[in-house]
């Protein structure tokens, strides 16, 4: 594959980094402890909005399949998506001044609402069309490897956002807040349009004449792929417990680390991002070469098992007494963070062979609508849920730093022990998908020996 497509293609990660998760990553900082809004009810709007944009995925997967246009079937809905996020992401977080909780509840439900059905325009054809770059096992890595370098970018602007938003040239944090948006609003714009313009469809001759799929038999045949279930079931099963609980980290930091104040923890977080990206960098092509030796399965046993020892690690390195210790964190939970979903696509993109060989049809576009309803689906429901352990440690936004020694306690525990727990699980999962580098070459022999080369 050509480098300047890949970059193009590559750049697009950042906006879909963005797009799935800076709005969770800055609503609680800014509903919550800025506005003053419930936990639970942030939580419950997350969760109503991200429900949503689960519910829109499929049906984008399949219009996405079906589409024949001189320019593909996913570039041009790339191209809209990337557009409407640019416009509706800003006005998130353009609440009134003023605004009591009722009505900013509301403001932040409609204008969610709006921005993830952009969302669900740009990035299930942008997943799709990830699936679709090459047909070679060890490139797939290779092409994820360089998007999770952008992807890592966005984690990084997500996490110093809500730093920003404390710039002292800023009045407050309201009018802070929608100056980063803007600022994200134009990541968007310029980032997305990238992989719409400048990229190719190598599939794209090769469906011309492909019958259209119809809804719910596509659907229907794409969740019997078993290997398929198995990676959705693991990925569920690391979202709930990672995404719930990894969420407690900023007030752990806050109310524990930084004893109530708000600026030093989100400096804390600001850096810890910035360690982070680095390591995601270092250890990017670390992977990508273990999966070219090893395989992708034996590589993402690998990245799980680091995910058990940095969760762990938590307990001893968010430390009121040693703050910065938490820099070490990054060089442990990188390897999960980033290797997991790395492998997992990658080997979702192999998924695809699969359902070629078994069924003669080509199409990424259900499987990606699936992965993404389903990420996004159980993303949704840990909006809720990291409300409802707030609200059951006994976390009072009111008491600052004045949280009760329980309530701590409570909150680092959950911290610590769930997301080790869920990644154990995750490596008895993996020991079921058997879809080496082997059985994979067979599979690309198979299909290329009834069909064009791609």
């Amino acid at each position: 594959m050509r480098l300047p497509q890949l970059l193009a293609f590559a750049v697009g990660g950042l906006p879909f980094d963005l797009g799935a998760n800076a709005v969770k990553q800055l609503a609680y900082p800014i509903y919550n402890i800025v506005l003053g809004v419930n936990p639970a009810l942030v939580g419950a709007m997350l969760m109503i909005v991200r429900i949503w944009d689960a519910c829109t995925d499929p049906i984008m997967g399949w219009i996405s399949d079906n589409t024949r246009t001189r320019w593909g079937r996913r570039r041009p809905y790339i191209a809209a998506g990337a557009v409407l996020c640019a416009i509706c992401f800003p006005l998130i977080w353009w609440v009134p001044r003023g605004a009591g909780h009722g009505l900013a509840t509301t403001y932040f439900c409609v204008t969610a609402l709006a921005f993830y059905t952009a969302f669900t325009v740009y990035c299930v054809p942008y997943v799709t069309l990830a699936f679709e770059m090459s047909p070679n096992y060890n490139e797939r890595t290779r092409i994820f490897a360089v998007r999770n370098v952008f992807t890592s970018l966005a984690g990084l602007v997500g996490i110093w956002a809500f730093r920003a938003a404390y710039w002292d040239g800023f009045d407050d944090a309201v009018q802070g807040i929608r100056a980063v948006g803007l600022a994200i609003g134009g990541i968007f714009l310029v980032c997305g349009l990238c992989p719409a313009l400048f990229t190719n469809e190598r599939y794209m001759r090769l469906v011309k004449d492909q019958v259209k799929l119809q809804f719910f038999p596509s659907f229907k045949h794409t969740f019997a792929n078993r290997p398929f279930r198995i990676l959705l079931t693991m990925t569920l099963t690391i979202i709930f417990g990672v995404f719930t609980f990894d969420a407690l980290g900023v007030y752990v930091n806050t109310y524990y680390v930084c004893g109530g104040d708000v600026k030093q923890a989100a400096t804390l977080m600001g850096l810890s991002g910035t360690v982070r990206l680095f390591c995601t960098w270092a250890y990017l092509p670390i992977v990508t070469m273990l999966s070219a030796r090893v395989g992708k399965v034996n590589a993402l046993r690998f990245c799980l098992g680091m995910g058990i020892l940095a969760s762990i690690s938590k307990w001893f390195l968010f430390r009121p007494e040693w703050p910065y210790m938490q820099l070490l964190l990054p060089i442990l939970i990188s390897p999960a963070s980033s290797g997991f979903w790395l492998l997992v696509n990658s080997m979702k993109a192999d998924v695809c062979d699969l359902d070629e060989l078994e069924s003669g049809v080509r199409r990424e576009g259900a499987y990606a609508a699936i992965s993404s309803w389903v990420q996004k689906f159980a993303a949704s429901l840990t909006f809720l849920l990291t409300g409802l352990v707030l609200v059951v440690t006994g976390f009072q936004q009111s008491l600052g730093g004045d949280q009760s020694a329980g309530t701590l306690l409570m909150l680092r525990l959950a911290f610590c022990i769930m997301p080790a727990t869920v990644f154990t699980i995750g490596l008895i999962m993996l020991r079921k998908y058997d879809l080496g580098p082997a059985r994979m070459k067979q599979i690309r022999a198979d299909l290329e020996g009834r069909r064009m080369r791609v």
